[in-house]
């Protein structure tokens, strides 16, 4: 029978271990490592000036907040997630490229150095985050966090936060030497092919923080819409069935929906969700609130996964999205529009609330919501 405490043994061998090569390997790449990087701060300062390191607060190994240190890559740094200016506008060329040639994480090194860090591990993130892990994603601070990951090398920046913080979870399950050594030599793959490079940080998606704030409801939930969301829009957006309900025209494409995305992110008067299962993050719908011009009120539209038809979905999505606008006291109400003949869905939209009202001479018929005090989600 295995002694109570032979996991944590486990662990702790496993962590002295890695200590123990990560200062070695560190050792051996210094040679080439610190005249890169003296090239690398002499770029940075001639581009930003001084100070040529950015530092920031990150959780590390048993929930100990440390300062990861990064070369500087963007103007007016700040630490926080803002809704001023973008990171796209504060990154200037010189950092978009070391951002894409991940040169910017050299410093990093001093951090594994210190112990604050290993070469590999789960990234380490804001401290602001902690409330909002489940108990298994808490696992990855087991460990002390990685320069590169299991994560960072199944995705990069292009998954969703659910599914980097599983990935995170499952390395702490996985651990070993061996899968270090795998996880190493991708990192390095990916840096020289320049693959899944995200060059502006969180230009994936919303901070952990922000995505776990949105509102929740019968298992499902709201997010932002997302790049890793354009295969199942395009794919619903196909469907004979979702364009019966929608007024589309033409073939919808995976090149047409990023460019859709980007345009629609620019417009300060929309916002898109995807609505998805909280057990598994997969998506149920997709809605949104755009306000065209000359329109007091956004009009909502709601799509549904065309499998998934009469199972409440759309109730619930429509629920999450009046909630979300209760809370950030965006908008007073909304409208939508309908098919001719489509009594399923107006007995739907007359029991949450909306009410016809006039629209367009020749438009679909059209249905407005106020919100009140009254209402509740």
């Amino acid at each position: 029978m295995a002694h109570p405490d032979n996991g944590s043994r486990r662990l702790a061998r496993f962590i002295g271990v890695k200590r123990v090569l990560d200062t070695a390997a560190i050792l051996v790449v210094a040679p080439l490592a610190l005249p890169l990087m003296g090239i690398v701060a002499v770029v940075v300062a001639a581009d930003l000036g001084r100070p040529v390191l950015y530092r920031q607060q990150r959780v590390g190994r048993g929930e100990r907040v440390f300062e990861i240190i990064k070369f500087r890559t963007m103007t007016h740094e700040v630490g926080d997630f803002t809704f001023g200016r973008s990171d796209a506008e504060r990154l200037t060329s010189v950092g978009r490229a070391l951002r894409t040639l991940s040169l910017d994480e050299l410093p990093q090194l001093i951090n594994v150095l210190r112990g604050d860090m290993a070469l590999v591990g789960p990234r380490p993130l804001l401290a602001r985050y902690l409330p909002h892990y489940t108990a298994a994603e808490r696992a990855r601070h087991l460990v002390r966090p990685g320069v590169t990951g299991l994560a960072q090398t199944t995705g990069r920046n292009g998954l969703l936060w659910d599914d980097r913080l599983a990935l995170d979870a499952e390395y702490v399950r996985r651990r070993s030497l061996i899968l270090d050594a795998k996880i190493l030599a991708r990192t390095i793959g990916q840096v020289v092919r320049r693959r899944d490079v995200s060059a502006v940080a969180g230009d994936s998606g919303e901070p952990l923080d922000i995505v776990r704030s949105y509102p929740r409801s019968d298992g499902l939930a709201l997010r932002r819409f997302e790049g890793a969301d354009i295969p199942t829009r395009v794919a619903w957006l196909n469907d004979d069935r979702v364009r019966a309900t929608l007024s589309i025209e033409g073939d919808i494409t995976l090149a047409g929906t990023r460019h859709w995305m980007a345009a629609a992110r620019a417009d300060a008067e929309r916002f898109d969700f995807t609505v998805y299962r909280v057990a598994d993050g997969k998506p149920l719908a997709m809605t949104g609130l755009r306000r065209r011009g000359g329109d007091e009120l956004p009009e909502l539209y709601i799509f549904v996964d065309p499998d998934r038809h009469g199972e409440g979905i759309g109730r619930t999505s429509i629920t999450l999205v009046l909630e979300w606008m209760r809370r950030t006291s965006t908008w007073s109400g909304c409208w939508l529009t309908m098919a001719d003949g489509n009594e399923r869905a107006a007995s739907l939209y007359t029991s949450m609330g909306f009410t016809p009202v006039p629209g367009p001479t020749g438009e679909r018929p059209r249905l407005q919501l106020i919100l009140d005090d009254r209402e509740t989600a």
